[in-house]
């Protein structure tokens, strides 16, 4: 079938010099030229009522064949909200031009970032770098959950909140090539190849222009290889290999990127409490799920699980997650709630243990939950917990608590939910009493359960686990060796 949007005209020059229309100007002013890109004038604009800078891309309609089903597919893009992606905030038009209006970043983006950098003869550090291609793997969790593929995906569509190394990443230009019906035939390994070439940029401070010039000289050869982690060369390896089968959620699992806690805003220290804390949460849900919740619903949500994981990789985006759960009967606020407490490292992705520690949440602590704080919900989960566990309420033991929850119920999550009990059960001591519960689960992070933070990989406490042989390329141990900048 042929594309709707016609390669063959140039962008002319003329559009560098941005596009002035009496749409734009009844909501907004000019501000200045941003030059071209693909599909013609692009400039940054104010919003008349609020004042805030936008960014606009002009699409030519000459070069369209079918004008109506692009600007129907443009406007349905508005419905793509996602904390890393920058949106389509309105879709005007004129007799000549179709405007896409979107949030203006402060920070420009990662290619003309890169390409100074480079200049200045200086490199990022490594947490930063992952820390960003976490944040566009998030990006590309939600956007291909919702079957949707970037297909262009570059440096320059990746956006900066700001000019400072904590800057918050949007990624940009989300569908519009599937808007104009162009696109690969796998846009998932395209966009993961795209991850791997950015992630390679950053790691060994090139501009983006060279790295698809000598691919392979700068993975075998780069001269900051010696600088990075094993897990980051692994990685780039990794996702460089086109697997149809790897998936940007798998990625986000692996041994580089695992303990990236993605919480905007909040400081290293504060991210990381907030982590364990959601973490000692969902490790709670956990042992109440076997003396609280039937092994029929139990094996009814799996199905459900399983349905909704379309690419068979044993994930699910946050807002798959979500619809399972209202599927269930929850409401919308619960269910946002639990969610955004089971997804620990705040990356979008939730495997079936995290969806089950979900709905027992939402079953359980209704009235919790609608709260909203974290804390409020951890008091929740705990007085549940000696409630179950306990005959005073005060202390649990430890062999009690194991085996109550080896039943069919506990089998069932241990093998479809990755979750070791009597690994987990080994942080306590013999008895479990209500002052250490919090402090012996933090401590643990998780041990035993898929979700365990700071075992193995980069930037963790421990520099080897079993786990981490899953992704291996050798039988070499992983090596941490300290980025420099």
């Amino acid at each position: 079938m042929p594309s709707p949007f016609s390669a063959h005209l140039p962008v002319t020059n003329t559009l560098a010099v941005g596009v002035r229309s009496y749409v734009l100007q009844q909501y907004y002013t000019f501000e200045y030229d941003l030059g071209l890109w693909a599909f013609g004038a692009l400039q940054v604009i104010k919003d008349r009522r609020s004042g805030t800078l936008k960014t606009c891309k002009a699409v030519e309609k000459m070069r369209l064949f079918d004008v109506q089903q692009v600007g129907d597919r443009l406007r349905r893009l508005k419905d793509i909200h996602h904390p890393m992606i920058s949106g389509v905030l309105d879709i005007l038009e004129d007799s000549q031009h179709f405007f896409i209006i979107s949030p203006h970043a402060a920070g420009g983006d990662v290619g003309d970032w890169l390409d100074r950098l480079a200049a200045d003869e200086e490199v990022l550090e490594e947490e930063i770098c992952a820390r960003y291609v976490a944040q566009v793997l998030s990006a590309l969790v939600h956007c291909h959950s919702c079957g949707l593929f970037h297909d262009d995906l570059r440096a320059s569509s990746v956006l900066l909140t700001s000019r400072e190394a904590d800057a918050r990443v949007l990624v940009g230009d989300v569908g519009v090539l599937a808007a104009m019906g162009i696109g690969s035939k796998d846009g998932r390994v395209a966009d993961l190849r795209s991850v791997g070439m950015l992630a390679l940029a950053m790691l060994l401070g090139l501009p983006p222009s060279q790295v698809e010039e000598d691919l392979e000289r700068h993975l075998v050869s780069g001269e900051l290889w010696s600088t990075r982690s094993q897990e980051a060369f692994d990685f780039v390896k990794m996702l460089l290999e086109e697997s149809p089968e790897f998936t940007a959620s798998l990625a986000l699992c692996h041994p580089w990127l695992r303990n990236v806690l993605l919480r905007p805003g909040l400081a290293d220290d504060l991210a990381r409490e907030d982590s364990l804390r959601r973490l000692a949460c969902y490790q709670v849900a956990l042992l109440l799920i076997p003396v609280e919740m039937a092994q029929r619903d139990l094996e009814r949500m799996l199905a459900d699980f399983h349905r909704l994981d379309k690419d068979g990789d044993g994930l699910l985006a946050s807002r798959q997650g979500m619809q399972l759960l209202l599927a269930r009967g929850a409401c919308q606020q619960s269910s946002e709630v639990a969610i955004g407490v089971v997804d620990v490292r705040g990356c979008g992705t939730l495997d079936f243990s995290a969806v089950a520690a979900a709905a027992l949440m939402v079953n359980l602590l209704k009235d919790g939950l609608m709260k909203h704080r974290v804390d409020d919900i951890w008091r929740c989960l705990q007085k549940a917990f000696f409630k179950a566990y306990s005959s005073n309420r005060l202390s649990a033991d430890r062999s009690c608590v194991l085996e109550k929850v080896s039943n069919s119920v506990g089998d069932l999550l241990e093998s479809h939910g990755a979750v070791e009990f009597e690994e987990f059960l080994d942080a306590f001591d013999d008895d479990i009493r209500e002052d250490s519960l919090l402090p012996k689960l933090t401590e643990s992070a998780g041990h035993g359960t898929p979700l365990a933070l700071f075992e193995f990989g980069f930037l963790a406490e421990e520099p080897d686990s079993w786990f981490s042989s899953f992704y291996r390329t050798c039988g070499q141990p992983i090596r941490r060796r300290e980025a420099h900048c």
